[in-house]
């Protein structure tokens, strides 16, 4: 497995491509998940995107890239989103990029949305598999982040439309945002993710249910050793990319309307999730974790080079004692 890092982590510091992999290079990463066509070459011009591609294969660094939204609902028109993913994907697979990452929430849909949810989940399974044809040509297959939404519903959008072309981003920090128990996520869909997100993060009870809090790895209450050890089993080759960022997301578990949309998740697993929130309770009690207000009041930037630094080394730790390092 090879340690990159997703460039929305860097978006303060406004790099281009080529000084994105600059960066995570001189930093010892060995890769980066971008973003959109638009970061990459805003005219889709293949040219760009191969010389991109070529820089960073000089440079022995791995990219992955996004399609975006693959949730028609969430389009303005859907013929166009289809139209637009279709060059994106053809421009990236001559690049040869073909694991493309992609979400079908961007904020918190899941709850608050006009339309039911099991409609946007029927609705992106339509839309991934009207890209099957172009999908098939080139070699490819979008990878669903649990973004806003669970592993559950990504799961289910994999089956419905086929994980031939369809598969998994996983957030390992997202899983929380959901009650879900990381490590539990991370099994449920082990076999169908090809990209990642390595995220960390602390829960905490708060005024209108539990709080996620975003670390780096190693900081945060991910059991990340477990979940690489789960993901190696299926896919040894799998890249690990840091996406790192503060922000508190608040989550009312203890609501109706909260319960709604997530019946999947068993008690057992929400018992795993609260026994998660009760350790960093007694952690932030103890001072053994920095109250949750000051570390957030301290600028991202001020911090950001010993957080990568940090969840780097964490990783690199986790690799090693598992043989899963990159050439082995």
């Amino acid at each position: 497995m090879k340690i990159g890092i997703d460039s929305f982590t860097l978006r303060e510091l406004n790099l281009d491509p080529y000084q994105c992999l600059d960066y995570a290079n001189k930093r010892g990463l060995e890769g980066v998940q971008f973003g959109g066509m638009d970061g990459l070459s805003s005219k889709r011009d293949v040219g760009e995107l191969l010389n991109i591609k070529d820089y960073a294969d000089s440079l022995g660094m791995y990219i992955n890239v996004s399609v975006g939204v693959c949730n028609p609902l969430l389009q303005q028109s859907e013929d166009e989103a289809r139209t637009a993913m279709i060059l994106d994907i053809q421009a990236f697979a001559k690049a040869g990029w073909h694991e493309l990452a992609g979400i079908i929430s961007k904020s918190d849909e899941r709850y608050k949305h006009p339309v039911p949810w099991n409609t946007h989940l029927s609705k992106s399974a339509d839309f991934v598999r009207s890209l099957r044809p172009v999908l098939e040509a080139c070699g490819s297959r979008i990878n669903l982040e649990n973004h806003g939404d669970s592993t559950f519903d990504i799961l289910h959008v994999v089956e419905a439309a086929g994980s031939d072309i369809c598969g998994v981003n996983l957030d390992t920090g997202n899983t929380l945002v959901n009650a879900e128990d990381p490590v539990l996520a991370a099994r449920r869909v082990a076999p169908y993710t090809h990209l990642t997100h390595i995220k960390d993060g602390i829960v905490f009870f708060s005024a209108n249910g539990v709080s996620r809090q975003g670390k780096a790895p190693g900081q945060g209450i991910v059991d990340l050793a477990s979940i690489i050890a789960i993901l190696g089993e299926y896919n040894p080759n799998l890249p690990l990319s840091i996406e790192d960022h503060k922000w508190i997301f608040e989550f009312p578990v203890f609501e109706q309307e909260w319960f709604t949309p997530n019946q999947n998740l068993t008690p057992y697993e929400f018992g795993q999730f609260i026994k998660l929130v009760k350790a960093v309770e007694q952690k932030l009690a103890s001072g053994e974790l920095p109250a949750v207000d000051a570390y957030e009041a301290i600028p991202y930037l001020a911090q950001m080079e010993e957080r990568i630094a940090s969840g780097a080394e964490h990783l690199r730790g986790i690799l090693e004692k598992l043989n899963l390092q990159s050439g082995k």
